[in-house]
């Protein structure tokens, strides 16, 4: 029989630019070699890199699980399996059956609503950990049977860069994210209904709206309706190169998104040394309020006031980016969330020394 692997990842996508792929790329080099990654969406021939296997799917459920059975014979009690996605833990319980340890990944809203009897028998059997104290939170208030059950906190990170070249600012407020429908939540709308009030104290204020979606005309019609197109930009997807530019030339950066199981745009914001405006929730854990950033309530007036601020103070919103940059670097790049997921999961490796600040709640 084959060697068994050492490790398994399986993941809805690892290879795309949404936070549980951004969580896949870092978690699989801190697993045991062996490794293979097993993705449901990813582009089957698409590169990875040169020290890890993957197998995808394409986007095909029932190939998904065909992959899996598959390679279940070569998983046995030395292999450590990690599922990045709660739909996809009775995949991971099934490959398990030979003795494999299991860990669940609670990367956010998937995790905050019911489960289903197959996703509950899975995660009754392996350890748990989320991605926030507020995922954790939201997933036991949804799932009672698991009030009593261990789930380990392990934030993520983002890899560092090095120091950015100084330009000039824009007197612009920038906010990123999918531009979906189904996820209102994030803020945009209030963002566009809140500004009108915002240019009577700020008349050149802007407001750069990355990202694309379903949701893109309607938010559009918006602006138009608000009398805000002179004020507002939808840049659509913008390569990685281009990103980094807005986030250096834009003065703060805001998403007072109520439902975030973590937001990984918060830390791109504080690597590039912005002040941060976020939602009760996840966002606090990233952003210390009065310190790197602000904490509000997802409210028209809350939320134009903190912009108002920052517009008005720019030397308060210059202080809030340093403080976001030095937390960044002391906390949230990849190398530190590596260190703390092997804590978490032992199995991972032998982590460097960490300072009992920066350990997993």
């Amino acid at each position: 029989m084959t060697a068994p692997f050492r490790s398994v990842l399986l993941t809805p996508n690892v290879l795309g630019a949404d936070g549980v792929s951004c969580l896949s790329r870092q978690i699989a080099p801190v697993l045991p070699e062996p490794v293979i990654v097993l993705s449901l969406h990813d582009d089957p021939v698409h590169p990875i890199d040169s020290g890890t296997r993957r197998h995808s799917a394409g986007g095909h459920r029932l190939r998904f699980i065909a992959l899996a059975l598959r390679l279940l014979f070569r998983c046995d009690r030395d292999t450590l399996i990690v599922c990045a996605h709660v739909h996809l833990a009775p995949v991971a319980r099934l490959m398990a059956w030979r003795g494999a340890r299991v860990t669940y990944v609670l990367c956010g809203i998937e995790s905050w609503v019911p489960l289903r009897l197959a996703e509950r028998r899975a995660l009754r059997v392996g350890r748990l950990v989320a991605i926030s104290r507020h995922t954790a939170q939201r997933f036991r208030d949804a799932n009672p049977e698991f009030a009593g059950v261990t789930v380990d906190v392990c934030h993520p990170g983002l890899p560092a860069r090095p120091a950015n070249i100084s330009v000039a600012l824009e007197p612009a407020a920038l906010i990123v994210g999918r531009l979906a429908a189904d996820e209102g939540y994030k803020g945009h709308e209030l963002l566009l209904h809140a500004w009108p009030r915002i240019l009577e104290r700020h008349p050149d204020a802007r407001l750069w709206i990355v990202g694309d979606g379903d949701d893109r005309p309607r938010l559009e019609s918006v602006t138009a309706r608000l009398g805000l197109r002179h004020a507002v930009t939808f840049t659509g997807r913008v390569s990685d190169q281009e990103l980094d530019a807005l986030y250096r030339r834009c003065r703060f950066f805001v998403m007072p998104s109520r439902h975030e199981g973590f937001g990984l745009v918060f830390l791109e914001a504080m690597r590039a040394g912005k002040a941060c405006i976020g939602a009760a929730g996840a966002a606090s854990e990233i952003i210390e309020h009065g310190v790197s950033g602000l904490i509000v309530e997802p409210a028209l007036d809350d939320v134009r006031d903190a912009v108002v601020r920052l517009f008005d103070e720019p030397d308060t919103c210059a202080r809030f980016g340093q403080a976001g940059a030095a937390r960044f670097r002391a906390e949230f790049t990849d190398a530190r969330f590596r260190a703390r997921f092997a804590l978490v999961v032992p199995a991972a490796g032998v982590p460097p020394p960490l300072p009992a600040a920066d350990r997993c709640a």
